[in-house]
Parts: structure tokens; sequence; C-alpha cells
């Protein structure tokens, strides 16, 4: 062990200037003291076999079910900090009907793929129950391929900081018998009652979903519900990729509760499908694009941030209603008394969309330091009732009145590296922003909120940033841009890229302690040998204990711990993987 007595400041520096590339799904469950190594690796053959060794499994454990086809399964995982994956990542098939329900804390499920139902009269048959439902905390659901599967709920995730990530949702089955496709969305959080779930969905796949369009059934994710739309849940959808789902519903995102994240997510030629803040207020969408697709919808809602998003060839709507069925780049609607207030658009950049619709009776919007440039059509269309305008530049036509807060110029665009319009070196859009708009709702430990769309930091002055999405000719790495299919999804079906702004945001963890027997857990997953670093501060950022140049070979991991000399009390704990680390805050109880 090596111990030293450093500032948290000087690891953290150390650490961030570190030029790694290596993808890692992280999960912490436990951690600090002297390592332990008593897991052990187990191959079950069988279902029953592999449900035997699961109700065996100690702390660590990793277990290795056989390549081939199973059906109709059932699997209970109430142990925890355990590994249940497939043998080979995408090796094992579970057919049929399945419930997987893990209702046990801190464990890992990868590496399987849902593809084949029962079929009656040559047609899929809805399985009866969530393929895979997660009671559970801090839980890790990775690496699953669902393609062609009919379920209710492809994951349902009821527990508390939960993280889905590099999973693929495609081509859920459409049931004619029914009056709506489906009954059920692909991926369904359902929030805490007492206390905000903090669940992660990242890094997932929705493409090419069946059906009749419009409220067809087929959501890829929902937050929330109508009965659950004043909790709180912190849910947090990034860097997720979306193409033709709007054919299986036309909301790609549904959010149905409060204070969620929807940030650096792509929207792909998906013409027909948006992100949609239907029910609950304080809900926030960043630095996402949508490309020759959908962007967002209002209702049933107050409070709503969305800023520094791109929008190109956005909407399939040239009116103010969607009732026909259409898209708009953004549709504020109306839904009566209690809903329609606070509505806030900042830094957004608008490249040849149709028309935004504004509801009539909306009460609230404020559309601040957006660029708008239209190649056809107008810019808005409805009312201007209730609507702000400060700090915006357009090219084109407005389409409504509006008196004040919209500079009619040239914002001076031009197609960039990576594909999408920026603002040039002479653009009238540098430096130039209003000051004077709302401030941006701040979500208690997931919000970024001086960040561009690249991710890049924004000037504190408001008056000193740029107009629009992002800043001109701003410095340091980019840690988004325009996401593709390979970036997203289980590593075995695409070749995932291994870029630095892929890497340094799928760094994530989950920290607790078991007092019992005064031990911490390390569990992680590599795809690749690593060099892990774990180091314990206090709350005067300083290391207590730190562990460097741990090389870790590929796959999962469980390291044990022993703190019975660390005193009660909170304490941060650093993890990093090949020179990217995220830090967080635990409590030692006695």
């Amino acid at each position: 062990m090596n111990l030293k007595t450093t500032s948290f400041q000087d690891i953290h520096f150390r650490i961030k200037n570190t030029n790694f590339k290596t993808l890692v799904f992280i999960f912490i469950c436990l951690l600090s003291g002297n390592q332990i190594s008593n897991a052990a690796t187990i191959t079950a053959t069988s279902i029953a076999d592999l449900q035997t060794k699961i109700n065996a499994a100690n702390s660590g454990d990793i277990i290795n079910l056989a390549n081939g086809h199973y059906t109709n399964n059932s699997i209970s995982i109430s142990k925890s900090s355990i590994t249940v994956q497939a043998a080979t990542s995408g090796g094992v098939f579970l057919d049929g009907n399945n419930n997987i329900v893990i209702s046990g804390n801190s464990n890992t499920f990868s590496g399987f793929q849902f593809t084949t139902n029962n079929m009656s009269g040559g047609l899929p048959v809805e399985c009866p129950t969530n393929a895979v439902t997660v009671n559970g905390n801090s839980n890790i659901i990775t690496q699953l391929n669902f393609n062609g599967y009919f379920a209710s709920k492809m994951i349902q995730i009821a527990g508390l900081n939960n993280t889905v990530s590099y999973c693929n949702f495609q081509n859920k089955p459409t049931d004619t018998s029914l009056t709506k496709g489906g009954d059920g969305d692909m991926l369904q959080i359902i929030p805490n009652v007492s206390n905000p779930g903090n669940n992660v969905i990242r890094y997932c796949s929705f493409q090419h979903m069946p059906g009749g369009g419009g409220d067809w059934g087929n959501e890829c994710i929902r937050i929330g519900d109508g009965a659950y739309s004043t909790m709180i849940s912190r849910t947090v959808v990034e860097y997720c990729y979306f193409e033709d789902t709007g054919h299986g519903d036309s909301e790609a995102i549904s959010v149905k509760s409060r204070e969620n994240i929807l940030r650096y997510n792509t929207m792909n030629n998906n013409p027909d499908a948006m992100f949609a803040f239907r029910n609950g207020d304080n809900n926030v969408a960043y630095g996402n694009f949508f490309i020759k697709s959908g962007g967002i919808r209002c209702k049933q809602a107050n409070n709503i941030y969305c800023y520094n998003n791109y929008f190109e060839a956005a909407g399939t709507n040239q009116t103010s209603g969607l009732s026909g069925g259409g898209t708009a780049p953004v549709y504020l609607e109306y839904f009566g008394t209690g809903y329609g207030s606070n509505f806030n658009f900042f830094h957004n950049t608008f490249y040849g969309c149709t028309d935004i619709g504004i509801d009539t009776g909306l009460l609230s919007c404020t559309w601040a330091n957006n660029i708008f440039k239209q190649t056809s059509g107008t810019i808005y269309s409805g009312t201007n009732s209730g609507q702000t305008f400060v700090g915006n530049i357009y090219q084109g036509s407005l389409g409504l009145t509006i008196p004040v807060g919209m500079t009619n110029t040239d914002p001076k665009l031009a197609l960039n590296s990576d594909g999408y319009y920026s603002i040039g070196s002479t653009s009238p859009a540098i430096n130039a922003s209003s000051a004077v708009y709302p401030k941006i709702y701040f979500i208690p430990g997931i919000d970024t909120l001086l960040l561009d769309i690249q991710g890049q930091a924004r000037p504190v002055l408001r008056a000193q940033r740029d107009v629009g999405c992002e800043e001109y000719n701003a410095t340091g790495t980019v840690i988004n841009k325009p996401l593709k299919l390979s970036d997203v999804g289980p590593s075995y079906l695409n070749s995932i890229s291994t870029t630095v702004d892929i890497l340094e945001n799928n760094l994530d963890f989950s920290v607790c302690f078991v007092p019992a027997d005064k031990k911490l857990v390390l569990n992680y997953l590599l795809i690749k040998n690593s060099s892990v670093g774990i180091a314990l501060f206090n709350l005067n950022g300083m290391a207590l204990r730190e562990f460097t140049n741990m090389n870790v070979s590929e796959g999962s991991h469980t390291e044990k711990y022993d703190i019975s000399t660390i005193r009660p009390g909170i304490y941060f704990v650093s993890m990093t993987i090949d020179g990217f680390s995220k830090t967080k805050k635990i409590i030692i109880e006695n």
C-alpha cells in the first residue's frame, strides 16, 4: 500500500493531464484499505445451474453462463456484488419468455442477447413479463442486445443509482390486436417515492422501430409516468443514439417526472420522433444534436430549460399544431391550467429547420441568444403571446411579429469538420450574447452549466459568450460531437470508438459502505488491460490512502478492502482508469 498525504487538487491535476485511451465500464460498490483476493470465477452450463450458483455466490464472484441458446428463462439475482455474464459477450441468447429480476445491489449483468420470442401463427408473441427488472440499487446492466424481441418492457429500473450502458434496442414487434402497437416502452425508469433515483442511461442505441407512429406505444425511454410526475427522478440520459424510431412512437424519450437531464445525445435521421417533456417540472436538455429529426416537445410541464442544442433540418410539420402526426424542431403545447409556464431556450442553433410551433394559451417562454438560419418557410408559427426574445440572431422569415430581441443578419455559419454548422471567424454571434435572461436550472450533482455543445467552457460573464450552441474557436479537447451508431451499443455488434470524448464521460461509479465487516468492495469491468488507481480523501482534501499503477487485465474484477482503521465520517473516493477519474462522497459509519 502506498500511503501519502498529498492534496486532492494535486492528484486531480495529475490524473486529468494524463493522456490515455481505454474504454471502461466502471462500477464501484465500496473501497479502501488492504486488498483481499478471494473472489471466484464460476461457469454455469444451464439456467438451472446458473440459478444454483447465483444462490450460492459470495461477494465478488463472477459467474459465466456457457455460450448457447436458452429458452423461457427465469433468473433471480438477490445476492449483491456479483457478476452474471455471458461466457463470451454476445455469445448467450435468451430466447422465448424471460423474467430476469435483479433485487440485489452492486451487481453486473452483461453480455446477453434477446432476439427470439415465442411464435404463434408465424407472429411473435409478447413476453408476459419485463425481460429485465431491476429493483436493487447500484447495479450495472450492460452489453445487452434487444433485436426483434417482444416484451412489455425490455428493461425496467425501479431501484436507485443503477446504470444501463452500451445496450441496443431495435425492431420491437408490433401487436396488431392492440389499439396501439405495443403496451410498453423499451426502457422504463420508475421514480422512487422517497429518494431521487439518480439512474443513468448512457451509450445505448435505439433504432428501426416499426409501427404506426404518433402515440403508438413503443417509446424508446420513459422516465416516470403520469402518476410519478411530481416525483424527483434525477435520471441522466447521455450519449445515446436514436435513428428511425418514430414509427414505434413519436416520443423517443418521454419525461414524466422531475429533475431529469437529457444531454449529449444524437437524434439522426429520426424525423418522426421528438424528446418530450410530457409531465413533470424542472427538467433540462442540453448539448443534444437533432439532425434530420424531430426536436423537443413541451407539454403538461413547467420550468423546462433547453440550451446548447443543435437542430439541423429538424421537423416535418409546417404548421403550429402536431395533430397530423408531424414533428417540429420545437413545439410548445398548451395543455390547460397549471401548465405552460417558464419554458426556456438559450444558446441553441437552428439551421434549415421547419417552423417552431407555439400553441395559443402558453403562459411564458424566453428565447435568448439563439441562432436561426432559415432556408425556406418560416422560423416560427402560432403565437408570440407570452414569448420573450433577447439576444437572438436570425436570417430568414420570422413568421411572427417580434418587435425586439431578434437581430436580422447573416450568422455566417459554415460546415465544420464534425459535420454540423458552426459560426465562422467573422460571425456577428461572437461575444454578442445578451446578459438578460433567467438563470439556468441547476439539478444538484449532475448538471454542467458553463459548457457549450462541445463540452468546452463558456466565459463566466454572460456578455462575453457567443450566440448559438458553441463558442467559436474554443481550445481544448472536444468531448461531444454528433454520435454515430458505431460509438454506442454492445461492443460485439459495433466497433466502439476509443476517442477521448467517449472514454472520459464513460467513467462512473457508486459508493456505499457495509458496516458489518468493515470492508469495502470494488467491482469493475474492463474491456481492455488498464491501469487502475484508487484514492480515499478526507474532507480537507488530503489523500489518506492512494493506490497507483495497479495493472488490471481485461474482464470483470472484484477487490475487497479492510477499512477497520478508518474513523467514521464523511470521505471522498476517487477512481481512476487509465488517466480518467471521477470522485464521489461516501459515509463510513460505526
